[in-house]
Parts: structure tokens; C-alpha cells; sequence
């Protein structure tokens, strides 16, 4: 009987799908978060383990080394982190959201940044038509407020509820010119959309401000203090406001500290416009930044945006097909090498035949690293294991297949 040539062809498919490099590991998530360096994504719905996101914030408070601060709109996500804090096993951290509003709006902020919302926030509103009017009466009482107060949101909103009379006879004792005086009272209906404006500022920040309180501390003001993480509710009516003040806020913290840390849990971006998300983007690639995306879709969540990061943790998706997009744009392709069947018959032997051979050669199709069905549970010898998660580090250039449960 002849056996062809099968072994030695399996020995040689199996070389050289060696170029795939994905092998079998065991890690838990703590001892992972603990490890690693650089830029972080995890995607998939292992991104919903309360449990998960709260000990990889504990591991970066524990490190120190840089400002960390968190985007979440996950009130669980607080709860657990208020729970670690009390237990002591969380310190020097600052909480900011709707059950315990400490921001300080615009505080250290310039009065063009501020100009700038209150132009965004009237059009928004439909106030087009008088926005010129209305940016004269605001730059006048930004002129007011900052010759007595540090300026920010809420000294401005506390002189609004004085009459345009008080205000520019106020100007006038605090030595301004008769021109910012005249500016008030020349721009009445200006004021009245002004004071409507700020109302509705209030609304878009309400889950982290508390009107006309003065608290000092905002982003700028974490980064420098003794806070190893700050936590921010960042969930707006307006979210494409209040992202773009976000992104304000993080410019300026960054003129203080050299680099900081963002955690972005399941933060939400209008578009691929998103001043925000382009600019959390940019100061990646620029090392201003290192970003940590946790998300139950990646892919769906940049709204389209290029996920290069150093590491990544990649769960199953609802859809199958976009884990696959994902495999595909973190680790490619390679060529999948397999025996293939090519009949052919053996010596004759005075005359005769004895059996048709079966030979074997080597054929090759492109196939994703990890592919989907990779991922899914595996049947062991009496019972199933859990769902395995795909993990790559800056370690090496091996992809890792750890089962969901010990992670």
C-alpha cells in the first residue's frame, strides 16, 4: 500500500503557517493591567466588565507615573470606584458627576475660549442674527468680571443676574473705560440672549457643574495637584459642545504637564468631526497623550477613526463580522499553507498496477491571524472551556488566545 507523501507535507504546512504566531496564554486582567506600557484598547463585550475597567483605573493610580484622567458616563462605573476609595484601596482620587458636582466651569480659561462657547452655544439656539451684538455685550462683561475675579462661568452668571445698570455702573467704579460701560447699556437685548445662552451652558454641564459654585478645580487644576486619577461624567445634552470643551480643557492641561493619560470608556463622539476624539487622536500620534480605549465596539465608537495602538484586547462582537474587521486591521493576514490531494499512480510492476497513490502537495490562501471562530468556546474532554480573547502586547510580536474566564 502506498501512503503518498501526506506526513511530510503536514510537517511542511505546519513550518509554515509558523509565520502566524499565535499561540496559546493565561493571564488575569490585573496582573495584565499591572504589565503593560503605552496606548491600550480593549473592544468587545468583555469592554462591559464593570468589574474589569475598575481594576485597570486602580492599576493606573497605583502606578502614578502620569495624570490619568477617565470619560465615562457609566454611573456604575463611579459607584464601584466610590466603593474602592472608602475599602481604601483607591486614594488620591477625584470624583466629578451628577451626585457630586465639583467643576468648575471655564476656570483658568481665557476670554476667547469663553467667547467662543457662548458663540456656539447662541447658534445652536437660533440666535444667529445676533451674535455680533451679543459677543460685544459678552466680551464687555468678560472685561468686567476679570478686573475683580479669576475669570470663569460662574463669577460671569452671577453678575447676569444684576440689571444692565448695576453691571455698567460697576464698570465703571472698577476704573474700566466708559466704552465697556456703554457696551452694557447700548446692547439691552443683547444681554437678555446672553442671560438665556448661560442658561442653557448650565444645561449642557449640569452632570458635572453645579451653577454659581466656585470650587477651583477643573482639569488644569487635577493635573498639577496630588490626584493620581480623575474621573469625569461625560455624558451632555450637547455632547458636541461639551466634547469640544473637553478638548479645551485638555489643550490647556497640557500646557502644564508634559503628558497625560486619557481613559475613554465608551465615550461618545457625535462624527468623525468630533473636536475631541480628533484631537485625543492627534496627541497620540504625537506622544502628548497616551490613550486608553475601552469599548464594547471600537470600531463603531471612533466613528471610522484609525485604531493603531500598541496593545489590544479583542473580544468577541455581537457581530461576527466586525470582530473580523477588527482581527483584520490590528493583525492582518498571513498565508495559510494546507495539503491539498493530487492523484497519481505508482510504478508498474511487471506490467501491473497495483494501487492508484495518493500524492500531496502544499496550497496557500491569505486568512485572517485570528479569525472569529478562534475565539469562540472550545470543546474540551468532558465539558466546554470559556470563549477565548485575543491579546497583543509591545511584548513580542506573538498574539496570545487566553480563555475570557481567567482573564
Amino acid at each position: 500500500m502506498f501512503t503518498g507523501n501526506k506526513a511530510m507535507i503536514l510537517r511542511e504546512c505546519e513550518h509554515r503557517n509558523g509565520v502566524r504566531r499565535v499561540c496559546k496564554g493565561r493571564i488575569d486582567h490585573k496582573s495584565f493591567f499591572e504589565n503593560i506600557e503605552g496606548d491600550l484598547l480593549i473592544t468587545g463585550y468583555g469592554a462591559g466588565n464593570r468589574t474589569m475597567v475598575t481594576d485597570l483605573i486602580c492599576s493606573y493610580a497605583k502606578k502614578d507615573n502620569i495624570p490619568t484622567l477617565v470619560l465615562s458616563g457609566d454611573f456604575d462605573l463611579f459607584r464601584m470606584l466610590r466603593e474602592k476609595q472608602a475599602a481604601g484601596e483607591l486614594d488620591r482620587m477625584m470624583l466629578s458627576w451628577p451626585k457630586e458636582k465639583n467643576y468648575h466651569l471655564f476656570y483658568g480659561m481665557s476670554d476667547q475660549q469663553l467667547l467662543r462657547f457662548i458663540q456656539m452655544t447662541a447658534e445652536r439656539q437660533g440666535y444667529g442674527g445676533l451674535i455680533d451684538r451679543v459677543l460685544v455685550y459678552g466680551s464687555a462683561l468678560l472685561n468686567i468680571v476679570s478686573a475683580a475675579y479669576p475669570l470663569s462661568f460662574p463669577a460671569m452668571t452671577e453678575l447676569l443676574q444684576q440689571d444692565d445698570d448695576f453691571i455698567s455702573e460697576y464698570a465703571l467704579n472698577s476704573g474700566l473705560s466708559n466704552v465697556v460701560a456703554d457696551n452694557i447699556r447700548a446692547n439691552h437685548d443683547a444681554g437678555i440672549v446672553l442671560r438665556r445662552v448661560c442658561s442653557q451652558m448650565e444645561h449642557i454641564f449640569e452632570g458635572l457643574y453645579e451653577g454659581g459654585v466656585d470650587t477651583q478645580y477643573n482639569i488644569q487644576k487635577g493635573v498639577l495637584e496630588d490626584n493620581s486619577v480623575m474621573v469625569f461624567y461625560s455624558l451632555s445634552p450637547d455632547q458636541s459642545i461639551f466634547n469640544s470643551y473637553l478638548k479645551e480643557e485638555i489643550f490647556d492641561a497640557l500646557n502644564r504637564v508634559p503628558r497625560i493619560r486619557v481613559v475613554l470608556d465608551d465615550a461618545i463622539f457625535v462624527d468623525e468631526r468630533d473636536e475631541l476624539l480628533n484631537y485625543l487622536f492627534d496627541m497620540k500620534r504625537m506622544r502628548k497623550i497616551e490613550l486608553v480605549l475601552v469599548s464594547t465596539n471600537a470600531k463603531e465608537s471612533v466613528c471610522g477613526m484609525g485604531l493603531n495602538f500598541a496593545n489590544v484586547v479583542l473580544f468577541q462582537h455581537d457581530d461576527l463580522t466586525v470582530t473580523e474587521e477588527l482581527s483584520k486591521n490590528f493583525w492582518g493576514t498571513y498565508p495559510y499553507a494546507y495539503p491539498v490531494p493530487v492523484a497519481g499512480r505508482p510504478p508498474a510492476f511487471l506490467g501491473l498496477t497495483i494501487k492508484t497513490s495518493v500524492h500531496w502537495q502544499i496550497a496557500t490562501e491569505e486568512r485572517l491571524r485570528v479569525r472569529a471562530e478562534d475565539l469562540y468556546a472550545q470543546q474540551g474532554l468532558f465539558f466546554k472551556v470559556s470563549d477565548l480573547i485575543a491579546i497583543k502586547t509591545t511584548a513580542n510580536d506573538n498574539v496570545y488566545l487566553v480563555e475570557s474566564e481567567s482573564f
